[in-house]
């Protein structure tokens, strides 16, 4: 992994208005083993930490960052002719779900954006992806080696996609415990695609926007909670801090806080920009949106690689099975299709 020490730089990278590295350049030597050189997950980490979001770049091999986006890209189209009835804003919306016909995927779509939770089979459920090699340790440092992957899904923005508000992706309530930072969860971001400036690139505001909590800011009239839709004051104030519109491109992996403020920006092309989004969890956080449901049967999970199983296994314990059975036998007797 490789960074351009200070030291070593011109005095016009120094100026202020040049960004500092983006990405951490996997070495030859990492690519090949799968496994960090000394000192690098550490390094990985604190970035994450300290600026809110990390890139690793070649973290996955081009030909299976090219079988991805040819599986997504089929999902994608099933999806695009199974869509009848466009979901709204309101905070229950995004569990309003439509089913795919030929892929049996959830999805919703709403303001020309899509979220599609893929089935993991296949290129979606390799573990080279959900438990790649480079992201795994940096989780299991800062998460604990017993987190959990609560959903996979595509962020897909098309044109016609509102500018959203700078907005946080967890509430703010469970920042510090007992004084200290503790992570809840982070984002996994991997683009199928170019997602650059030109196609409505993740904009981010790092470096802090992620430690701050309700506590600090709600006095100050700050509540970062809308997304497709305006907030005046969260977008005054987002004026007057640094932001970066990320680019990445196959083969890098974006980690992100899911507190750190961001938002999505339009997509100007004829063609749909997305990325995966992979929300991995602290064991004892109980996070609200996406399921398991939605990317997993029983018999989807026991074919899983066990690196991957360890990640779901919350989903799949016997009490839990009782009661999704329970379930079913009750919504089969009141005539009921509800979903799990």
């Amino acid at each position: 992994m490789n960074a351009v020490p200070s030291t070593a730089r011109s005095t016009a990278d120094l100026r202020p208005d040049v960004l500092p590295p983006q990405a951490l350049n996997l070495s030859a030597t990492e690519r090949a083993t799968g496994q960090f050189s000394p000192g690098n997950c550490e390094l990985a980490a604190a970035i994450l930490a300290c600026r809110g979001y990390v890139i690793l770049r070649d973290a996955l091999e081009p030909d299976f960052a090219a079988a991805l986006a040819r599986e997504m890209d089929d999902i994608y189209q099933d999806c695009r002719t199974t869509h009848a009835v466009e979901t709204g804003t309101s905070p229950d919306a995004a569990f309003k779900t439509q089913l795919s016909n030929r892929r049996n995927a959830t999805f919703w779509y709403r303001k020309s954006r899509w979220r599609i939770f893929p089935r993991l089979e296949g290129a979606m459920g390799d573990p080279r992806l959900l438990a790649n090699p480079f992201v795994v340790p940096i989780l299991d440092r800062l998460l604990g080696d017993t987190f959990r992957c609560r959903y996979v899904s595509s962020d897909t923005c098309l044109a016609g996609a509102i500018l959203q508000s700078p907005h946080s992706d967890i509430d703010g309530d469970e920042v510090y415990v007992n004084g200290t930072w503790k992570p809840r969860g982070f984002v996994v971001n991997v683009p199928v695609m170019e997602c650059g400036l030109h196609n409505g690139p993740l904009e981010v505001w790092p470096g802090g926007s992620h430690l701050w909590d309700s506590n600090f800011l709600k006095p100050l009239g700050l509540v970062p909670n809308v997304q497709d839709g305006r907030n005046p004051p969260v977008e005054r104030l987002a004026e007057y801090f640094p932001s970066v519109k990320v680019v990445l491109k196959p083969g890098e992996i974006l980690i992100r806080d899911l507190a750190m403020w961001h938002r999505g920006t339009p997509n100007p092309t004829d063609q749909p920009r997305t990325m995966l989004t992979i929300g991995m969890f602290r064991a004892d956080h109980e996070y609200g949106y996406g399921s398991p449901f939605y990317n997993l049967d029983e018999t989807l999970y026991e074919r899983l690689d066990p690196r991957i199983r360890r990640m779901f296994a919350y989903h799949f314990t016997s009490l839990k099975r009782a009661r999704r059975g329970l379930g079913r036998l009750k919504r089969k007797l009141l005539g009921s299709s509800q979903t799990e």
